[in-house]
């Protein structure tokens, strides 16, 4: 279970302006979510935002991009409940139409061979803390759009991965995000996924905050970035301290 803690993801507004889809400015009903990953080792959403948000990239959009420190919301999607603004990500019409889709980056430590979903690992201790700290945050963003949106997170096709809408005939045949999980050993799953997302919806509800979660954990949903900043804040702030006598 993925124990969240309140004000710990940031989330940013950056609409794709550009991006054809968002000046069609079509909007739909919201039936569901979809959890995806981008496929490429790559960990920063802004590269794939500046790719997006062309007036030529007339391939696909999507709701949003999820990194290890930050979630980009890219389409209007959380100003009127039960709508949002048509942004194609799932491959197929039926679930563009019905489905908000949002993007996990996936970890520099990986290297993609080019036979499907398949990838070396490089680095699997930095891989595998990038994956922990999107599910985090995919979790937390979830739990405020079935908030949002009046959605039951556990509720069969309210939330699923790109490969499950695969599965289903709904969507364009992916393997994301479990291939990802999968492939760096994780155990973790789109049903646990739902779980979390469920909790912490119910955390929201209730306004209670929990934290239940090893060192070791915390540890492993850190990126490198995070404990250097502590290190140069420590200094800067016994700096400011008057000299004990």
């Amino acid at each position: 279970l993925l124990h969240q803690e309140r004000g710990v993801t940031m989330i940013r507004t950056a609409y794709m302006t550009r991006n054809p889809y968002y000046r069609v400015g079509r909007i739909i009903p919201v039936y569901g979510l979809y959890l995806h990953s981008v496929g490429v080792g790559q960990p920063d959403p802004w590269v794939f935002i500046r790719q997006f948000d062309q007036p030529d990239y007339d391939r696909a959009s999507v709701h949003g991009f999820i990194g290890a420190n930050e979630t980009i919301i890219t389409m209007p999607c959380m100003e009127t409940p039960g709508q949002a603004m048509r942004a194609p990500h799932a491959g197929k019409t039926w679930s563009n139409d019905r489905y908000l889709g949002f993007e996990m980056t996936e970890p520099k430590g990986i290297r993609y061979t080019g036979n499907g979903a398949e990838f070396v690992i490089t680095d699997k201790a930095g891989a595998t803390a990038h994956a922990w700290a999107t599910i985090r945050r995919a979790v937390d963003l979830f739990a405020q759009l079935c908030r949002f949106h009046g959605l039951d997170p556990l509720a069969d096709g309210v939330i699923v991965s790109h490969a499950e809408g695969s599965r289903r005939g709904i969507a364009s045949a992916h393997a994301d995000p479990e291939h990802l999980w999968k492939g760096l050993g994780m155990g973790y799953t789109m049903n646990q996924f739902r779980k979390d997302v469920a909790a912490a919806v119910s955390k929201l509800d209730t306004g209670k905050e929990e934290l239940d979660m090893t060192i070791q954990e915390f540890i492993d949903q850190l990126t490198d970035e995070q404990p250097y900043t502590l290190l140069q804040k420590a200094p800067r702030h016994a700096s400011t301290l008057p000299e004990p006598e």
